[in-house]
């Protein structure tokens, strides 16, 4: 069979984020002893050329904090010339709103600090200048399917976190 020319458009292996937020293509994801796959990165420049946007996804399967910071990991930050979309979805292929879990997703800061709680399949929209993180993941009953649309090039160079205060947030 002849390969497709749409085949540069699919993607069969996501990447992973190695050392300097650099994208590598790994043989194989160990997933041995983990709670959650972290970002598994599904469109990227570097993964289709010239892509405007970028997606990530990963599996929660138990408890969990997403974005607390500390250590030199994701904390919370904005993102100045690009929104994000942010999916919950759950694995309840019986009641596709049943999210099997409960999420605090942390938005705004200083006054404006909120936690918006989040039990049902959702989806929430984060524009430029929000800031956001962490997810607090909580009463995870079943695996929960969790994406993050970035709605620009998705490479290290255009992909800027502007880290803000983490008074308030839980860690």
């Amino acid at each position: 069979m002849a390969a497709s020319r749409y085949e540069k458009y699919v993607v069969r292996k996501p990447a992973v984020f190695g050392s300097g937020f650099e994208q590598e293509v790994p043989d194989k994801i160990d997933m041995k002893g983990r709670v959650d796959t972290g970002p598994l990165i599904w469109v990227s420049q570097k993964l289709i050329e010239g892509s405007a946007v970028g997606v990530e996804s990963g599996v929660i399967s138990g408890d969990i904090v997403v974005g607390g910071g500390g250590g030199g990991k994701l904390g919370p930050h904005i993102h100045e010339g690009f929104d994000e979309i942010f999916l919950f979805l759950g694995t309840n292929f019986e009641d596709i709103h049943d999210l099997g879990a409960e999420a605090e997703f942390w938005l705004g800061e200083g006054d404006e600090l909120e936690k918006v709680e989040i039990n049902s399949s959702a989806c929430v929209y984060v524009p430029a200048g929000l800031a956001h993180f962490p997810i607090v993941w909580k009463n995870v009953k079943r695996p929960c399917i969790f994406f993050v649309v970035v709605c620009t090039g998705f490479e290290p160079g255009n992909y800027k976190q502007i880290p803000v205060s983490t008074e308030g947030r839980p860690q």
